[in-house]
């Protein structure tokens, strides 16, 4: 089974993971990204990479960070962040990933038809270490044939407390009017100032300026960020602070849930965009059970991609059961790192079915469900080489698997009464019913063994 780390990882909300080259910068490690203020967020999901940025010579740095942030009650928060970071050119290379979890209080929330004052206050945890980014980003680079990245863990481990403040102000300057470019949008502007210290002697700060275009439906904001780093001691960590503190130019936009962002930093010709969700609780919106669902997935830190089909069902449930139940039959593929070898990779191919459950948490409304699943398949394996043993490969191996889910999904809102988008966060367990052992390069290695991934994806229903 997985260690401790793999899954703690992973549940800090390591998602995908584009493949680009470029140098790249990233959030304050443990705060929400950004969102003009009057916007309110319980589910905050993001995925940052330098896919829309300009791009560079090297995948540097923070190369990959992900986000979850959820309200958890009143004027609680949650923020799980996980990065990956590495260095690869001049006189250091290595890597060391970084996770967060942050607890955070509203403080403040003072709210009108034209402005919002949001001050939010926290404390939480920033670990240092190996937390399976090697393997995360390995995995993703084998699906997309990039380059596999061969670096060295620095070594540093560190567990250090944190203590924040996030403050945001917005003020509307012109309501809609009848003239001009954006003549039937709201405009105003957005201040943000945030900084974080941990025990260890980090501290890092971002203050932005952006004036801000809205409608009921979306948003479109353009300004300046500026950041600063200080404190860190590691040579990746250090890098990597050197590269985010800069002044940026930022660019979002954001269309019902969806939110797309790039910053461009104006001297470390760095730049990074992200891609995030967001969802609040809508009281109007009553659960139905839907006639036709897909489900689009990856699984963490074991990098593999799935698509499932979900069709309606009755075989253990009537029509009085607060239960909504459903045959589901999924295909899966990837290539994992094989343990901490970067020159081997598991090349893996499933199909099973599954029957699950699922039932809304709050009685009545869709905006948040619970599932839960299990199901038998078909598991094909084989190891491949890189880079020493590129070329190599085992014999194909296959096993009659045992599957497991439960997890969460969450209503992503639209106006369609016929279909429905929701984001979705589980674990995914199997079992084979016998291991396997495997000759590679005249080496014997065990393939075929029990794991336990994060399922980070989205659902798509039709009614």
């Amino acid at each position: 089974m997985p260690s401790k780390n793999r899954v703690l990882a992973s549940l800090a909300g390591t998602a995908l993971l584009a493949a680009h080259s470029g140098a790249f910068a990233g959030e304050i490690a443990g705060l929400r990204p950004q969102l003009p203020a009057y916007l309110q967020r319980d589910l905050d999901v993001t995925f940052i990479n330098d896919f829309l940025g300009r791009g560079g010579s090297s995948d540097d740095f923070r190369t990959q960070q992900s986000i979850i942030s959820a309200t958890l009650t009143g004027p609680w928060i949650v923020t799980l962040d996980h990065s990956i970071l590495t260095v690869t050119d001049g006189p250091i290379s290595g890597r060391i990933d970084q996770l967060s979890v942050s607890l955070g209080y509203e403080l403040a929330n003072l709210q009108s038809d034209t402005r919002a004052d949001r001050l939010f206050v926290g404390t939480g945890l920033r670990n240092v270490g190996k937390f399976s980014g090697e393997r995360i980003q390995n995995g993703f680079h084998r699906l997309v044939g990039s380059t596999i990245e061969n670096l060295a863990y620095t070594g540093t481990s560190e567990n250090d407390l944190t203590a924040w403040f996030d403050a945001e102000r917005y003020r509307m300057i012109r309501d809609t009017t009848d003239a001009g470019l954006f003549k039937t949008w709201r405009m105003g502007y957005q201040l943000r100032a945030s900084s974080l210290i941990t025990t260890g002697g980090e501290w890092d700060n971002a203050v932005s300026l952006q004036a801000v275009f809205s409608k009921p439906a979306a948003d479109i904001w353009l300004g300046v960020r500026g950041d600063w780093r200080d404190g860190y001691n590691d040579a990746v960590l250090r890098a990597t602070a050197n590269a985010e503190e800069d002044v940026a130019i930022v660019l979002g936009l954001r269309f019902g849930p969806l939110i797309i962002e790039t910053v461009q930093q104006i001297n470390n010709n760095a730049s990074y965009g992200q891609i995030r969700f967001v969802s609040s609780p809508d009281v109007s919106r009553k659960y139905e059970r839907p006639a036709f669902g897909l489900d689009f997935s990856a699984l963490l830190p074991d990098v593999q991609l799935r698509l499932a089909g979900r069709l309606p069902s009755r075989i253990l449930t009537n029509d009085s059961s607060h239960w909504s139940e459903s045959i589901v039959v999924g295909l899966g593929y990837g290539e994992p790192q094989y343990g901490n070898d970067t020159s081997l990779f598991t090349r893996s191919r499933q199909i099973d079915a599954s029957l699950e459950f699922e039932r809304p948490v709050i009685s009545g409304n869709g905006w948040l469900t619970a599932y839960g699943a299990l199901g038998a398949g078909w598991r094909d394996e084989e190891l491949i080489g890189a880079g020493d043993l590129q070329g190599e490969s085992s014999e194909v191996v296959g096993r009659i698997v045992l599957t497991a889910s439960a997890g969460l999904r969450f209503d992503l809102p639209n106006d369609s009464d016929r279909w429905r988008f929701r984001a979705r966060f589980g674990l995914l367990g199997r079992m084979p019913v016998d291991d396997a052992t495997v000759e590679l390069a005249g080496v014997t290695y065990q393939i075929q063994r029990n794991a336990l991934d994060l399922v980070v994806g989205a659902t798509l229903d039709f009614r």
